[in-house]
């Protein structure tokens, strides 16, 4: 043998030995790779495939795989046209990337796979021999996905039945407002009552500012008689929905004691008593500080008595004084805390062209820029200052004075005035009872 046919000979030897090198190390990859790795027929069949291809579909070898999927369109994908979208994207593009689908395991349960495939031609005829790629099990990805999926739903879905709730609320605050509304005086009865409210001796007005929709703060003039008016003021702890309810039952309260309504300190008692049995039913405290005034027009005698609500104002016109009204002996403590309080008359004396100013505490109870509060002397003070205008003017005002030098600039809480004005005294051919 030349040297040249064992040169030849030996390079053949070791193009074999390559070549098996080559297989070994392809095998090695095919066999221990983490992706599952497979061939398959343009027609759906399989020609090979790995040992983690085997396991990701259920299999215990890929001997099994092979002898039992036979139709990987009918029998793989979940998606029944799915074979086809893969088939039409090789045929257009050559391969694929990133190509998510969703098939069955043998057991009958369902994964979610990524394929990264590539169609194989002939060299030669640029016949279509085979596809092969790698499939990787993206099931927790696809989890993950669906579940901020449908968070995402969700979320949507409650902010739409929050709206409609929101909606539904806002609406029924709308109605409620209406409601409170009508509760609170819009025509003033006169006195004596035959007389138009402009002749009236007795003239009312009020500035009336909730902090929300609907508000804690209520007021209402009784036509006791001809000549004698009750004048009720009362504010609710906080303010809103829950505040105006309590209103509402105050104002049914009202109604129910009009026949004692000529004593102001047997009112507050029995309106103190029918509140401390309500609220003992309900787990959240609830204050009513409220004060009840009764006023004649035929000698301006008034008779009023206090539950832990703001001093009114009495401004004596014809003499220049304002100040706040005179108690005897102690004031009662607000409603609906202290079964066994006590609520004392005081008395006190309006002469013709007298104003008394009711008030809640949301008006004077605000800080201001300098970092302290209006309070009941500064509120005074500015009523005092205002006393030759009318009450409508003194409220307005009063009002856009302490709202400007509040530090938010706007009032916090529920504002209530009330004005009473004797206009004259006297006695009145028409003065009779009300029955």
């Amino acid at each position: 043998m030349s040297q040249a046919q064992i040169d030849q000979a030996q390079r053949y030897e070791e193009t074999i030995e390559a070549l098996r090198r080559a297989e070994q190390k392809y095998r090695s990859i095919f066999e221990n790779a983490t992706e599952g790795i497979f061939q398959t027929t343009p027609e759906g069949k399989y020609l090979s495939a790995n040992p983690a291809l085997a396991r990701m579909y259920g299999y215990d070898s890929p001997g099994e795989l092979l002898a039992d999927l036979t139709d990987i369109s009918r029998q793989l994908y979940v998606e029944p046209d799915r074979r086809r979208k893969f088939t039409l994207a090789m045929r257009r593009d050559g391969r694929i990337q990133d190509f998510e689908s969703q098939i069955h395991r043998r057991d009958g349960s369902a994964i979610w796979i990524s394929e990264n495939a590539r169609a194989v031609y002939d060299e030669v005829t640029g016949e279509l021999l085979y596809y092969e790629g790698m499939v990787q099990d993206i099931t927790p990805r696809k989890s993950a996905e669906e579940a901020r999926k449908q968070a995402e739903e969700n979320l949507v879905r409650y902010a739409e039945e929050l709206r409609v709730k929101n909606a539904q609320f806002e609406a029924d605050l709308e109605m409620a407002r209406d409601i409170q509304q009508v509760f609170l005086m819009q025509n003033y009865p006169s006195f004596p009552r035959s007389l138009t409210p402009e002749e009236s001796w007795l003239g009312f007005c009020h500035w009336y500012q909730p902090a929300e929709q609907v508000g804690g703060d209520f007021f209402c003039v009784l036509p006791l008689s001809d000549t004698e008016a009750g004048v009720f003021i009362c504010d609710v702890l906080g303010h809103g929905l829950r505040a105006a309810l309590v209103t509402a039952i105050v104002r049914g309260l009202l109604e129910e004691l009009t026949p004692i309504a000529t004593d102001p300190g047997r009112l507050l008692s029995e309106i103190n008593g029918s509140l401390m049995g309500i609220f003992r039913q309900i787990e959240t405290p609830m204050l009513v500080s409220a004060f009840y005034l009764v006023v004649n027009t035929i000698d301006g005698k008034m008779c009023y008595s206090n539950a832990g609500h703001p001093r009114p104002f009495h401004i004596h016109r014809e003499i220049g004084l304002a100040e706040p009204l005179r108690f005897k002996g102690p004031q009662g403590p607000v409603l609906g805390i202290f079964p066994a309080a006590t609520y004392q008359n005081s008395y006190g004396t309006a002469s013709a062209n007298d104003l008394v100013v009711l008030f809640t505490d949301g008006l004077f109870e605000v800080e201001t820029a300098d970092d302290e509060y209006y309070g009941a002397d500064r509120l005074l003070a500015a009523v005092r200052k205002r006393m030759h205008l009318s009450a409508g003017q003194i409220f307005g005002e009063v009002v856009a004075e302490i709202q400007g030098s509040c530090i938010s600039g706007q009032f916090t809480d529920d504002i209530c005035l009330l004005g009473v004005e004797l206009r004259r005294i006297g006695l009145a051919d028409s003065s009779q009872k009300i029955a």
